[in-house]
């Protein structure tokens, strides 16, 4: 007999008989009234997404298919009783009794072609309808203009936060930043802050961030927390562009913050489930997971109590998915339309694909910068590639899938030594010199003269010193060629007229 039972049959006999010198047992009294508010329990869902990179159209990769906005919703009404629709402007759900909310980490629009091609705006529209209450800044959220970033969140309906980013000036107050966000959810207030990436006033296009100052991310959080709990929130949450193992360090030694949970990024580094009492919460990309954050919020007790659990929900297509949400469906085939009027036409085939950091990738984009301008060196970066090409026709859209990025081509004149410092920069990427032992060599084996002026076509991003390049130093007045990198690939590669026996690796292949 186990030894829970033994106990439990021990106890009964003295249950059984009362010691005699005990006084009576009092009749039995009826149960006092219950304050129904003072058991009060509720339950919510936090709905987390981050780097969406525009993808609202479905993946299919190896036969599986992912993601997609449409689907996304759909599966959220379907599975998570969310509540669909734009928020009101105070952020209050459009349905009453909602216990769903929405939020993403950052880097909403530029990636996928039907919404890098049309600047953002397709996926600031997708958002709204999905009922998005908050954002924190991207480091991509800027990438068209500062005026378009602005267009952008109001067609989007939410604010975008970053409690860590200062405003110095007009400048930066024009942006319209927020720090936090509280809403209410059946009772509850949730206040939700953001925090940008550490990288946010480098990454984006020089000029894009003026008049903003970046904080640590600690002092921000010291900073805006004592304003958060004036309004008493139950649920502290914070969505962050950073990096989710850079957490432990910023949240350890801090119970007293009262974070209920932390989104972020996955980059190279592990991280826990949670530091202390605050969960860490990684929702994927793309739009093809998110992460669910299920709160229990005990209104009763003092200090209020709430217990939370995160999962991960992938967002796979097929037999047994729920159906795509309506509304969002003729949104997202609206704006494929107009993609394929604007993109459509093939340019090319490939029958293998292109993998996103594989020699023959590198050899295409820069290969066509260097010919198309007939320059002796095309520099471009490792991070302006999104993602692999796949097999097939090749399209106008497939090159904005690649290259999100509003850039433009500028061909500048560096002497030899300004371009081997740029090329050890490990972002770069290059064509018409080569690394050779210790040193670098021009296509004809020479090396690389320092007192030499060589020709180099590339973006005008890293002219003005993105990533760490400092071009703009070497030539303060290079030529503006007013084409977009876009162009100039999608002009190179339809030349080539590659077709299923001549398909575009059999003219790429590694230099």
């Amino acid at each position: 007999m186990p030894r829970r039972a033994l106990l439990a049959l021990a106890v009964v006999p003295l249950l059984a008989c009362p010691d005699k010198k005990q006084a009576p047992a009092e009749p039995p009294h009826a149960a006092a009234p219950v304050d129904p508010k003072a058991l009060r329990q509720e339950t919510l869902t936090v709905l987390v997404t981050g780097a969406e990179n525009g993808y609202l159209l479905p993946l299919s990769e190896e036969g599986t298919v992912r993601g997609g906005a449409a689907e996304v919703l759909g599966r959220w009404v379907a599975a998570e009783g969310h509540c669909a629709g734009p928020l009101a402007p105070n952020g209050d759900a459009p349905c009453p009794g909602a216990g769903t909310l929405v939020v993403s980490t950052g880097d909403n629009g530029n990636g996928q072609a039907i919404s890098s091609f049309f600047r953002g705006e397709p996926t600031a529209e997708v958002m709204r309808q999905m009922g998005y209450a908050a954002s924190a800044l991207g480091n991509r959220e800027l990438d068209w203009s500062r005026d378009q970033f602005v267009a952008n969140r109001t067609r989007a309906g939410f604010p975008y936060l970053a409690a860590n980013l200062s405003a110095t000036d007009d400048d930066g107050k024009a942006l319209g930043l927020g720090r936090f966000r509280v809403l209410t959810r059946r009772g509850v207030t949730v206040a939700i802050i953001g925090l940008a990436a550490r990288k946010a006033t480098v990454t984006p296009m020089p000029g894009r961030m003026k008049g903003l100052e970046a904080v640590d991310d600690a002092t921000a959080l010291a900073e805006v927390l004592p304003e958060v709990k004036k309004v008493n929130p139950q649920v502290i949450g914070v969505v962050s562009d950073g990096c989710l193992n850079d957490a432990p360090a910023l949240l350890e030694g801090h119970a007293d913050w009262g974070i209920t949970f932390f989104a972020g990024r996955r980059c190279d580094g592990p991280f826990p489930d949670s530091v202390g009492a605050t969960r860490l919460v990684y929702p994927g990309s793309r739009w093809s997971t998110y992460a669910k954050v299920s709160l229990t919020v005990t209104l009763s007790s003092t200090p209020v109590q709430v217990t939370s659990a995160v999962s991960s929900v992938e967002v796979l297509g097929g037999e047994g998915a729920p159906a795509p949400h309506p509304e969002v469906k003729v949104i997202v085939d609206g704006w494929k339309k107009k993609l394929d009027e604007a993109l459509g036409g093939v340019i090319g085939f490939t029958k293998t694909g292109l993998a996103q950091e594989s020699r023959e990738m590198t050899t295409w984009l820069t290969s066509s910068l260097k010919e198309r301008f007939q320059t002796d060196v095309a520099l471009l970066n490792r991070k302006g590639v999104r993602q692999a090409l796949p097999p097939g026709p090749v399209t106008k859209a497939s090159v904005y899938d690649l290259v999100p990025f509003d850039n433009q081509v500028v061909v500048a004149r560096l002497p030899g030594d300004a371009l081997l410092a740029a090329l050890e920069n490990t972002e770069a990427r290059v064509a018409g010199v080569k690394r050779k032992g210790d040193g670098w060599v021009d296509a004809k084996g020479a090396p690389l003269d320092p007192k030499k002026v060589y020709t180099v076509a590339t973006t005008d991003y890293l002219y003005l010193g993105g990533d760490g390049f400092a071009l703009s130093k070497a030539d303060p007045a290079p030529t503006e060629t007013k084409v977009s990198w876009q162009l100039a690939l999608i002009e190179w590669t339809a030349g080539r007229k590659s077709d299923e026996k001549r398909p575009l690796e059999s003219l790429v292949g590694a230099p």
